[in-house]
C-alpha cells in the first residue's frame, strides 16, 4: 500500500518522437489509473517548463492559457500528462500535483547535460565549442527541488495545482560557463561556434511566488555554493 506517489519517470533522450510519448504520457497515465482508485493522498508529477512552449519569461502558473501548442516532443508528452492529471484531479478529485522543474543541476548528472559537460571540458583543460551564450537560462540545485518535493507531500492545498520550482535568478549560458570554466582554473570554449536550435528559447525563467506563497519554499542553495558542490564531486568521481 502506498500513500505518496512522485513521478519522476521518463525517457532520457528526447529526440525519439514514439518514446519519449510512451514513456513521459502513457507511462504516466498508466500510473495515475493504477493508483486512481487507491486513496493515495499525494501524486507528484514532475513537468517541465518546456511545457510553456513560447510563453514569456518569467512564466507563471496563473498564465490563462495553460495548453498550447508545443514544439518539443517532450513539453509535448509533459504537457499531455498535465492536462490528464488535471483532468482527473476535476472528475475523480485525484491528488494530483504539477511541479514544473527548470533547469535541475547537481552531483551524479550525466555529461549530456550543459553543466557537468562544461565541468568535464573544464577539468579536462580542452578547448570546446559553444552557442554564444547569449540564452537566458535558471538554474536550481537537485537538494532545493527535493526540499520542495517534501513540501509538497506535506502541504494539504496542492491539489490540482500547478507549481513552478526554480531559483527565480536567470543567468546567461556565457556567464554560467565561464564560471565553471574560472573555479576548475581550465577549459577555453568558443563561444559562437555552435548555432541556435530553431525553437530554442533565449530568456526561459521562472516567477516562483506561488511556491513561496503556497509552499512556503524557496531555494536555499546559491549558484555560486552549488556549482562549487557539482564541480568537487566530478574532481572526485569522474
Amino acid at each position: 500500500e502506498y500513500n505518496y506517489v512522485v513521478n519522476l519517470a521518463g525517457y532520457v533522450d528526447h529526440s525519439h518522437k514514439k518514446k519519449v510519448l510512451k514513456s513521459h504520457f502513457y507511462g504516466c497515465k498508466n500510473l495515475a489509473e493504477f493508483f486512481l482508485n487507491s486513496n493515495i493522498k499525494k501524486f507528484v508529477q514532475i513537468g517541465s517548463c518546456i511545457e510553456y512552449g513560447k510563453k514569456s519569461s518569467p512564466q507563471r502558473e496563473n498564465q490563462k492559457k495553460f495548453f498550447l501548442k508545443n514544439n518539443s516532443y517532450y513539453g509535448t508528452a509533459k504537457l499531455l500528462s498535465t492536462k490528464f492529471l488535471l483532468d482527473l484531479n476535476k472528475r475523480f478529485n485525484f491528488p494530483s500535483t504539477i511541479l514544473r522543474l527548470y533547469l535541475v543541476y547537481g552531483p551524479n548528472q550525466a555529461l549530456n547535460r550543459i553543466i557537468p559537460i562544461t565541468i568535464s571540458n573544464a577539468i579536462k583543460d580542452n578547448k570546446f565549442d559553444c552557442s554564444t551564450g547569449h540564452q537566458l537560462r535558471d538554474f536550481i540545485y537537485v537538494d532545493d527541488v527535493v526540499s520542495a518535493i517534501i513540501k509538497i507531500l506535506k502541504n494539504n492545498n496542492t491539489s490540482g495545482e500547478i507549481i513552478n520550482v526554480g531559483s527565480g535568478k536567470p543567468i546567461s549560458i556565457k556567464k554560467t560557463i565561464n564560471k565553471i570554466c574560472k573555479l576548475v582554473g581550465g577549459g577555453i570554449p568558443v563561444f559562437g561556434k555552435i548555432s541556435l536550435r530553431e525553437d530554442e528559447m533565449i530568456k526561459l525563467y521562472p516567477n516562483i511566488s506561488k511556491a513561496k506563497n503556497l509552499l512556503k519554499w524557496q531555494p536555499k542553495v546559491s549558484f555560486n555554493y552549488g556549482i562549487k558542490k557539482t564541480i568537487k564531486y566530478f574532481k572526485k568521481f569522474k
